[in-house]
């Protein structure tokens, strides 16, 4: 064989690999791209080292199509938790980002926080309650069909993480009925928890994650938007939250009823 052919065969055999590995990649990767690839190659090592989970129910998480992933928060490694089996059951194993509102001063951070915040798609948002442009950038990103993940508490519950859930913000109502798309609770129980906001990442644990369908809000669907209707779909969101734990929630309070 002329050295001519052999190498015109090692481009074919190294073309061959090449365009193989580019359709694995476009497969597992989908159009996460490659910051959330390393993202995710980091979360398999820390549950691999650290985090045993035991995922309850079906993962409901759709492969493709808009949603918004709802859970308790009492950890912040709840994030990496909820994603890192995320697509147990895709038809087509692949990642999606869930991209999380998150508090604005985590943007600020230097290296390594900013670069996974902005990797994983995440919103900032102002503690205040008052910062619409975070609003309108999750609804936008609902509109593109991607993956939106909310912690409806608005913070670490640590008073009472395995008793009862912190009132719900209404943001979640107003988003999920403009949108109108699927809403999906997890609930994470024994997430593990430390004063310190880096050693928690490091700290062993056996996790649950309890999964629940995706709730039905066509009840509330057309009508007048008010405080009260907020409230009470944020709180039939967070009732059946708590009912995936078995723990308590109390809902907004309702003004008194007006006598005849």
């Amino acid at each position: 064989m002329s050295d001519s052919l052999t190498e015109l065969l090692v481009i074919v055999v190294l073309a061959a690999v090449f365009l193989l590995a580019i359709a694995w990649w476009r497969v597992r990767v989908g159009r996460a791209g490659w910051p959330a690839w390393i993202c995710y190659q980091i979360a398999r090592v820390h549950r691999l080292c650290f985090v045993s989970v035991q995922q309850v129910g079906e993962c409901s998480i759709p492969e493709r199509g808009p949603a918004i992933i709802v859970a308790n928060h009492t950890s912040p490694v709840d994030p990496v938790l909820i994603w890192t089996r995320h697509f147990v059951n895709f038809r087509r194993p692949h990642l999606r980002v869930i991209g999380y509102l998150t508090a604005r001063e985590y943007f600020e951070l230097p290296g390594f926080v900013n670069w996974v915040c902005r990797a994983m798609e995440c919103i900032p948002v102002d503690r205040n309650g008052r910062d619409m442009q975070s609003v309108r950038s999750a609804l936008e990103r609902l509109k593109q069909g991607r993956l939106l993940g909310l912690f409806p508490e608005g913070r670490l519950n640590e008073e009472t993480p395995s008793e009862q859930l912190l009132v719900g913000d209404t943001g979640i109502a107003w988003l999920a009925l403009k949108a109108a798309v699927p809403v999906i609770p997890i609930f994470i129980e024994n997430a593990p928890r430390s004063p310190s906001m880096v050693w928690v990442f490091f700290r062993r644990s056996r996790v649950r994650l309890i999964y629940g369908q995706p709730l039905d809000l066509s009840a509330w669907q057309g009508k007048r938007t008010s405080p009260e209707l907020l409230a009470e779909v944020t709180d039939h969101i967070m009732g059946s939250l708590a009912r995936l734990g078995g723990i308590r929630y109390s809902p907004h309070p309702r003004p008194p009823a007006q006598s005849a």
